[in-house]
């Protein structure tokens, strides 16, 4: 998500306590703006999944100049999906100039709204631009799948990144509607698995993980990125599912405003 929007370090600045006529202020002021890899990255997952967008609005206190300190989240619009407590990392990345008098820093708040906006892509998987294994490799990956080095891979399907950001009362609400519309598939999981660890290691490093010998291993981004890109009708099928979901979802919590209006 690194083309993700945070309109973000641009809002009202707040000064605690008073100052005499005479004396010279200067506010607080923004030295670093966010790491846009950190705010993509802190993006939760289920408002991804279910394509919802956020404006958060924090106020931090500021002792001296460096990161906020001791925020708090204003207000939370759609609240219980974790853009408050995203919104609170993304602010104590940065750095802060804290307000002066007569050159002299003094304690100060500072406040300011972050809004989250969907990339254009909703989803890691698939785009695979490489070549394609061989029968080999691919037959060496599925005895990869089959035994224990397994664990060190991504899982296909992780329902627990599908729920991120959601408030825990409000997982064991969603999470049997998981389970319904996306029941185990652990065939088709297993095949486009293969296929995934088959482009992303050549057959000599296959076989090094089979014998338990290191080697190096992609990111979660970077094997996401090798799953086989899903047909037509599977992506229909998909989306139907997250529109169940959705409608599911929005029909008991507030759903705020998504991607597409």
């Amino acid at each position: 998500m690194s083309r993700l929007i945070l309109a973000a370090l641009a809002g009202a600045v707040a000064l605690t306590g008073g100052a005499a006529p005479a004396q010279q202020r200067v506010n607080p002021y923004w030295k670093t703006s966010v790491d846009p890899d950190l705010a993509a990255g802190l993006f939760p997952g289920f408002a991804a999944l279910l394509g919802l967008e956020a404006r958060v609005t924090v106020r931090c206190h500021m002792p001296g100049d460096g990161r906020p300190y001791l925020c708090r989240v204003v207000e939370e619009t759609p609240p219980g999906l974790g853009f408050g407590a995203a919104a609170r990392v993304i602010l104590t990345s940065v750095q802060v100039a804290t307000a002066r008098v007569d050159g002299r820093p003094v304690p100060s708040s500072v406040q300011t709204s972050v809004e989250f906006r969907l990339p254009d892509r909703k989803t890691p998987y698939g785009g695979w631009t490489g070549p394609e294994p061989t029968p080999g490799r691919l037959a060496l990956a599925r005895q990869i799948l089959a035994g224990p080095q397994n664990e060190r891979l991504p899982a296909a399907l992780d329902r627990e990144r599908m729920l991120d950001g959601l408030d825990h009362d409000r997982r064991a609400v969603v999470r049997p509607w998981v389970d319904e519309l996306f029941p185990p598939d652990p065939e088709t999981e297993l095949n486009a698995a293969a296929v995934a660890i088959a482009r992303l290691f050549s057959e000599a490093d296959l076989r090094r993980i089979l014998a338990d010998e290191p080697v190096p291993y992609p990111t979660e981004e970077e094997f996401y990125a090798a799953w086989p890109d899903p047909t037509p009708e599977e992506e229909a099928e998909e989306a139907a599912k997250i529109g169940e979901l959705r409608r599911r979802y929005c029909e008991r919590y507030e759903c705020g405003r998504s991607a597409d209006g």
